[in-house]
């Protein structure tokens, strides 16, 4: 495969590869990181939406495994999960590569000359500046080539969040297997509410992902860039990915227990309890105290550490496969240089 230098960006750089090599990846990331950490999942998310709960990761999973159905159960809504993984982590990855593609370009791009007054063309200058100014830094150019893959992976598989919180829920409610399937839980809730009723909490998931992939990523890169070990090795990409997915949650986890309160409000058959994002956080605060924000902050650092450490080495590995397999089919053969080789003179 193409050799690396010491500044390039391992998850984009793609040389004389296909761009969908990267979705793949992404793909094949976030379907394995999924499979790998769905128990946590659930745990993670029946703590946030309900506080009250004060048995242990462990006593959790046995209590399910034995009131809701056996192994099945650890794994509820995992259909859901697996496309909203699958989908998210292809965007995410492909979108990723664009902006930092995107940002890089304006490096050495020579200042335009517009005939237009200065007024109207500072707007053009003063961005392309900007552009020139986050490209000088890769660890800026990978926080915002992060957050922004971050929205757009969020905004388009968004409805399948609102599912897997649905079906991780489902249990509390009837405290036993759960008999909700997603056709049922997409027609009632598009009866009852509509389409929007799949981006309820939309706003806190923006405001939450924005920081939270930023630093990831950039976590992320900075690791690898700066490591002594081969950066495309799944080892070390795997090690970044553990360390930056912990550290990132760790610092956004309040906005993430918001946005599951919505997200139950909006398939919920009772009464809003609260108004939007702003609201819902101040109300958490005040009847439940700040420490009601970080219930399942455990199996969330444990969930994102293992996952996004997994995601990334498997994101590595897959890319690897796939430039492999490239380089092998696209090889020339030896003779067949020598014959296209020009007669010397």
């Amino acid at each position: 495969m193409g050799k690396q230098t010491k500044g390039d960006d391992p998850l984009t750089f793609q040389g004389k590869y296909p761009r969908w090599h990267t979705v793949v990846a992404g793909a094949a990331a976030g379907a394995g990181a999924r499979l790998l950490t769905a128990p946590l999942d659930l745990i993670k998310i029946r703590r946030q939406l309900v506080p009250t709960c004060d048995r242990t990761l462990l006593k959790s999973w046995a209590h399910i495994f034995r009131t809701e159905g056996g192994i099945g159960a650890l794994y509820r809504g995992n259909i859901a999960a697996t496309y909203l993984w699958i989908g998210y982590a292809a965007v995410q990855f492909s979108l990723y590569a664009r902006t930092s593609t995107y940002i890089h370009s304006f490096e050495h791009l020579q200042p335009v000359s517009l005939s237009i007054p200065p007024a109207l063309a500072a707007p053009y200058t003063g961005f392309q500046t900007v552009m020139q100014t986050i490209g000088k830094n890769p660890t800026a150019v990978a926080f915002c080539s992060g957050a922004t893959a971050g929205v757009g992976a969020t905004l388009s598989t968004y409805p399948f969040d609102i599912c897997r919180t649905a079906f991780a829920a489902s249990g509390l409610k009837n405290g036993g297997a759960s008999t909700l399937t997603l056709k049922v839980f997409a027609t009632d809730m598009i009866k009852r509410k509509g389409m929007r009723g799949f981006y309820a909490g939309g706003a806190s998931a923006v405001v939450q992902i924005i920081p939270y992939m930023g630093i990831n990523f950039a976590l992320y890169d900075y690791l690898e860039r700066y490591s002594e070990a081969n950066r495309q090795s799944v080892g070390s990409s795997g090690l970044a990915g553990t360390i930056a997915g912990g550290v990132s949650k760790l610092l956004v986890y309040p906005m993430d227990t918001v946005k599951k309160r919505l997200q139950a409000q909006a398939f919920s058959h009772t009464a809003s309890t609260y108004k939007g994002t702003i609201h819902c956080f101040t109300t958490i605060l005040k009847k439940e105290g700040a420490a009601s924000l970080y219930k399942g902050l455990v199996p969330t650092v444990l969930k994102s550490c293992v996952g996004t450490g997994f995601s990334f080495a498997c994101f590595t590995l897959t890319k690897n496969s796939l430039e492999g397999i490239y380089d092998h089919r696209h090889q020339t053969h030896p003779t067949q240089k020598q014959e296209q080789s020009p007669p010397k003179q």
